[in-house]
């Protein structure tokens, strides 16, 4: 009877070292794929903020377009459209030897996908870039020339020298617990609009 019970201890204390084995082992690989995740959501982000080179094709970053921000515009127009906590528009040259085109960076209604951003320029019906699916609302907060926060930019465009965007993007993680929880890379950058000092 002794090693009958000893058998049955061996074979739950055995079965309960594989388990803990192959459940290390699965939690191992969940961990794997989501740092993968990770990394590519911090890449794609930043090549987003900053531009990227595909082959010989220069793909603008939003930092670069908004370093556009009146440039080339005269002196007697609003260089800027709108200013809202989710939309910039404004007017800007591509190059000195380019036209006065009109840029669109705006966040827009939420869908299943989460908060759709979007770059257009020109053609408001046709983005440049996007849409990149954000876990939460895109906020840009307008800054003067004191490095004050203007309250209302819609009604202060003139007073607009620079702005803090914060944008957070996600990627769904691989195991659909209960408990799960979005992969997520917030940023956060400053951009100065030279162009609006001169």
């Amino acid at each position: 009877m002794s090693s009958l019970l000893d058998v049955l201890g061996a074979t739950i204390v055995g079965s309960l070292v594989l388990l803990m084995i192959f459940t290390s082992l699965f939690n191992m690989q969940v961990i794997s794929y989501n740092t993968q995740l990770q990394i590519g959501l911090t890449k794609m982000s930043e090549d987003l903020i900053t531009g990227r080179k595909t082959g010989t094709f220069d793909q603008p970053g939003i930092e670069s377009i908004l370093s556009k921000v009146g440039a080339g515009v005269s002196s007697s127009v609003d260089p800027i459209i709108e200013a809202t906590s989710t939309g910039f528009k404004f007017l800007g040259q591509n190059s000195p030897a380019s036209i006065v085109n009109t840029f669109y960076f705006v966040q827009e209604n939420e869908t299943s996908n989460g908060f759709p951003l979007y770059v257009y320029q020109d053609n408001m019906s046709n983005p440049i870039l996007g849409p990149f699916w954000m876990a939460d609302t895109l906020d840009i907060t307008y800054i003067d020339m004191n490095n004050n926060v203007i309250n209302s930019p819609e009604s202060n465009h003139g007073l607009i020298r620079s702005v803090e965007v914060s944008l957070t993007f996600f990627y769904d993680t691989y195991q659909p617990d209960i408990d799960r929880r979005l992969i997520r890379h917030h940023i956060v950058f400053w951009k100065y609009f030279k162009n609006l000092y001169l």
